[in-house]
């Protein structure tokens, strides 16, 4: 398939970068413009975090049906002493435009604050609108042109006739500080509602993207650069991360469509798109680099160094047999790679919360077109390169820098660093083995006390003016502070009321009955929780609540009951998608190299490099380190959906580095050496590539923390821990080692596997892929 794959890019070259130019263009362009309606950025949502088919999902939809669907919007003004009769009456005078204008938008009733009640703050009905040290209040209009009733879903004239009236509300409401400048000329406001909220999100959702970029890009090209001594070479990965990042754009517009997507979700898969990217064109291009000048040895050689007249790449048969030899031997293995990654992708989209869907179908459709990128745009760009591929890089004609490019970008040498690393971790592989397993395995400790958090407000940026309501709100205005938990009782009367003052409030960890309301056949309590409510604490007594014996149906909802039920459902999914992940890559890998072995030791390897990222993602956000370098503020704990991510994601890039370093050992196991020298050739000739790639994807992974939302922070730092374990400790020593140890039992498969790998084996035919060279010194009996 990759022999005919190769054929046909290198024929049709100009047309496989003109389809890629194409596409890229219209995916960007309606991904950024909307095409004339809503763009990816203002179609991404703030969503619950509620999974659906639990307790939390339950209540929030009856919750929703009592509300109706009315929107509040509401203004937070402040620095303005409202303890003075006078004062008051002057701030009521000032406000008397503003009053008459949003009645007549939304009605009389609909417009509440401190001075509409009759005697102002003499009443109780108007404190609970003013600050506690009375320097501001608050305004709250409710627009609601459909009364009690529920609009349906698919109603878009109602919902637009909602959004016309919420933006004629703002507007009017942001004037009123300036009404207000009169009587104190310091006064400011604050307009807040819930689309303003998902708003504030999203700017920085697209702020970091395009900070994470600006830091990422050049440095990923600084690396290349080095690696490959110019830009021309540096050039072709990073283009075709450009294309694959549009593309990936394009389909997250797509998906927008089909399912709600979180602001997040759009930097998430960004930056594992732009990893996987420079993956693997780093791989294809270095293994070209590679077989090309192997390649012109041999013609000078055969031709006695008399130079060729000059042939485009397409008619080159050079060029031609780069190429392919490239495509099923590189390509082979970067396609082995997608896969897992792809399969651990699909994992997460079967786990079954709608941000874990839109996570894994999202990063599963980059996966695909970064590999679909590597494989026909990036072979097509250094096929019309041709023979320029060939010419002494830039930086090797400069003195000192030229003589560090050598040996860093030499790709053809069996000897070298990382070979020298394989034969020292040879001679003592069981000190490498212990010392390796005892360093993952206290990096992995601080994971005992994860505790996982599903964020609300925490996800606003810190320095915005919605996270500045939400604090000052809290902080002064107690009687309108959204409740901590809030129980739903499908049922009225005595009996509830009794539930409530007997087996409610008696509950540990409840702080406070803050109000009981009746609403249709339902009863509403809403609850303060002594603890935090993304605490342990408070899930605990939302489990004892749940646990009483209710009069009637009942349901819990809040942050804390969203937390509980994401672990259940996690932990319901996780022995049959964690199954799906381990089978179908233990059947990739065994495809792949004909062992059973291999496949079970990547597998435990893996797990426990998972495990030591883990570790040290929770030593830094739960337990509060490195907060001044990494500008955060420890909220105790990790966000659950960065964790899961983390866990699926991480997987599968541990894997690509597995496959990467597989496939050259195996190539020279097929050759004919032993397994030690196989290991130690594999390495040199994949260590280079993996730990430059490695590099690479730290670079953009941590590009990305230098972001403002927290959970981009987190996914950031969590996937650079990861590939940055995995290159180094795990794939060149660990592994090593483990090969080492097992010899020739790496390859070992019972007879009946050996017939299947030779029948279904995605191995390529001898005749299309050289194998290395391997002295007779070095070669032993396999």
């Amino acid at each position: 398939m990759l022999a005919w794959l190769s054929r046909r890019v290198v024929k049709d070259a100009w047309i496989v970068v003109g389809t890629w130019a194409l596409v890229a263009l219209v995916c960007l362009v309606a991904s950024v413009t909307g095409l004339g309606g809503s763009n990816l950025f203002e179609r991404a949502v703030a969503g619950s975090q509620s999974i659906s088919g639990t307790q939390s999902a339950a209540g929030e939809q009856i919750l929703a049906t009592l509300s109706g669907d009315a929107e509040t919007v509401s203004l937070l003004v402040t620095d303005i002493d409202i303890s003075e009769p006078d004062t008051q009456q002057a701030v009521a005078d000032a406000l008397e435009d503003a009053h008459a204008d949003l009645r007549a938008l939304v009605g009389e009733q609909n417009v509440i604050d401190p001075f509409v009640v009759p005697g102002m703050l003499s009443e109780p009905a108007a404190q609970m609108l003013a600050s506690a040290d009375l320097d501001g209040f608050l305004m709250v209009v409710t627009v609601d042109p459909n009364g009690d009733a529920v609009a349906a879903a698919e109603d878009d004239a109602y919902a637009r006739e909602v959004a016309q009236l919420v933006a004629r509300v703002e507007a009017r409401l942001a004037q009123v500080p300036d009404e207000l400048g009169g009587v104190e000329p310091s006064v400011r406001g604050i307009v807040s509602d819930d689309t303003l909220m998902v708003n504030a999100v999203n700017d920085q959702v697209r702020a970091d993207l395009f900070k994470g970029e600006l830091i990422s890009l050049p440095l990923a090209l600084l690396i290349m650069v080095l690696v490959f001594g110019g830009f021309l070479a540096a050039g072709m990965p990073l283009f075709g991360a450009l294309v694959s990042i549009a593309g990936t754009m394009g389909v997250l517009y797509a998906l927008s469509f089909s399912m709600d997507l979180q602001s997040f979700v759009i930097n998430i898969v960004t930056v594992i798109s732009l990893g996987l990217s420079i993956d693997y064109g780093l791989l294809i291009t270095s293994r070209y680099r590679e077989e090309l000048a192997r390649s012109r040895d041999a013609e000078d050689t055969a031709t006695g160094g008399r130079r060729r007249r000059r042939r485009t790449g397409r008619r080159d048969p050079l060029i031609t047999a780069c190429v392919t030899t490239t495509l099923t031997t590189a390509g082979r293995t970067v396609l082995f790679s997608a896969l897992t990654v792809a399969a651990c992708m699909f994992g997460l989209a079967l786990v079954g919360t709608s941000i874990l869907r839109s996570i894994g179908v999202a990063c599963l459709a980059s996966c695909l077109i970064a590999v679909t990128a590597a494989l026909t745009l990036v072979p097509a760009l250094l096929v019309l390169l041709g023979r320029r591929m060939l010419r002494p890089p830039l930086l090797q004609r400069i003195p000192v820098v030229g003589a560090v490019q050598r040996r860093l970008g030499d790709v053809t040498s069996d000897k070298g660093l990382f070979r020298w690393i394989a034969r020292q971790v040879q001679r003592m592989a069981w000190v490498v083995l212990v010392a390796c397993v005892v360093a993952l395995v206290v990096l992995a400790s601080p994971a005992r006390n994860l505790h996982l958090l599903t964020s609300t407000t925490e996800l606003l940026p810190t320095d915005s003016d919605q996270r500045t309501y939400l604090t000052v709100l809290e902080e002064n205005y107690s009687a309108v502070t959204q409740q901590d938990a809030t129980l739903i009782i499908a049922a009225t009367g005595d009996r509830v009321t009794d539930f409530i003052n007997a087996d409610v409030a008696a509950v540990d960890g409840i702080a406070e009955v803050l109000r009981v309301a009746t609403a249709g056949d339902y009863t509403v309590v809403y609850l303060d929780l002594a603890a935090e409510p993304s605490s342990r604490g408070a899930e605990e007594a939302v489990a004892s609540i749940r646990a009483l014996a209710a009069p009637a149906d009942m349901w819990v909802t809040g942050q804390a009951a969203d937390q509980l039920d994401f672990r259940q459902a996690i932990l319901a999914a996780l022995p049959w998608v964690g199954g799906f992940i381990v089978l179908v890559t233990f059947v990739l890998l065994f495809l792949m190299t004909g062992s059973l072995l291999v496949p079970l030791k990547a597998l435990v390897i893996n797990l426990l490099s998972l495990a030591a990222s883990l570790g040290v993602l929770a030593w830094v956000f739960q337990e509060g380190h490195l907060t001044g370098v990494l500008g955060f503020t420890p909220i105790g704990g990790v966000e659950a959906y960065v964790v899961v991510t983390a866990i699926g994601v991480g997987f599968g890039l541990a894997m690509d580095y597995e496959v990467f370093l597989l496939g050259r050992v195996k190539e020279y196991w097929d050759a004919g050496a032993d397994n030690d020298t196989a290991v130690a050739k594999g390495l040199q000739r994949s260590g280079r590539i993996v730990t430059f790639a490695a590099l690479i994807m730290v670079v953009v992974f941590l590009g990305f923390v230098s972001g403002e939302l927290l959970i981009v922070k987190e996914i950031g730092l969590a996937l650079a821990i990861v590939v940055a374990l995995d290159a180094t400790l795990v794939r060149m020593l660990l592994v090593p080692a483990t090969m080492t140890l097992l010899g020739r039992w790496n390859w070992w498969a019972p007879e009946s596997l050996k017939r299947v790998y030779d029948r279904y084996g995605l191995a390529d035919a001898p005749a299309r892929r050289p194998a290395p060279s391997v002295p007779a010194t070095e070669a032993g009996q396999p």
